[in-house]
């Protein structure tokens, strides 16, 4: 996919939008048209950082907005308020669930598209106001053998930046270094599995640059220490704590 032809197909689709739409707040006058065109740019910026995300991993696309909660017959994620005695149903839509087989087992990566400038932190986990990710991760484990006929275990929970970033340079830049500023700025954010072999089928160049997931390689080859890993345990642990995070924020809004 080179920028020229994404251009064209981002273009068409949003044209094709805008005039099957015609009271669109987007026709309305010529401010509105300029931001079409802006998110046209946006669309396009955005295509072109994930497909090169895609060519560096071996992860392919398991579903694009999947729908949660319609496990099991339709069945929601339940969650049973043992204080006020109800139960409460939990349904939700993944942005985008990725998958991995590797040496027999399945990882999975979770994907959330954000608009504004979402950076995964662990302190806003513990306080109950980002558990989005760690909850659509635990929904997919718990019913993996349904959703994909076998058993999944966490690889990634990542934030992916749709935007169309200025860059700021203090010398005239060329199209690689361009591209590798782009990159570097719509990194994704979250948490990756503490395991090598695992996080290089997200970024097989992840030796080069640091451009794609938030996790970089020292000389030795062990992780360098601002790579945002956990072991499996640890995931299993942080899907518990939300799991009871999620029953006492359930109990304070029936309260």
């Amino acid at each position: 996919l080179n920028r020229e032809k994404c251009t064209y197909i981002v273009n068409e689709l949003v044209d094709r939008k805008l005039e099957n739409d015609k009271n669109s707040i987007l026709n309305s006058n010529k401010k509105y048209k300029y931001f079409a065109d802006r998110f046209k740019r946006t669309i396009t910026k955005s295509v072109m950082v994930l497909s090169e995300q895609m060519r560096r991993g071996q992860f392919e696309i398991f579903k694009n907005e999947f729908a949660f909660g319609g496990f099991k017959d339709g069945e929601a994620i339940k969650i049973d308020l043992p204080e006020a005695k109800e139960t409460v149903y939990l349904v939700g839509r993944v942005d985008r669930i990725d998958t991995l087989d590797l040496d027999g087992n399945t990882y999975i990566k979770v994907i959330d598209y954000k608009s504004g400038a979402k950076k995964f932190s662990l302190s806003d986990v513990y306080h109950g106001i980002q558990i989005q990710l760690l909850v659509y991760l635990d929904a997919l484990i718990k019913n993996s053998e349904y959703i994909l006929e076998k058993q999944a275990i966490p690889g990634a929970i990542l934030y992916f930046k749709i935007d169309d970033p200025i860059i700021k340079s203090k010398k005239e830049l060329d199209e690689d270094e361009i591209k590798k500023s782009i990159l570097k700025e719509l990194k994704m954010s979250g948490l990756l599995i503490k395991d090598i072999s695992v996080v290089k089928a997200m970024d097989n160049e992840i030796e080069n640059y640091l451009l794609v997931i938030p996790a970089g390689l020292k000389k030795d080859g062990d992780f360098s220490s601002k790579s945002s890993v956990v072991t499996r345990e640890q995931f299993d642990v942080l899907r518990k704590y939300v799991n009871e995070k999620m029953v006492s924020l359930c109990e304070e809004m029936l309260s």
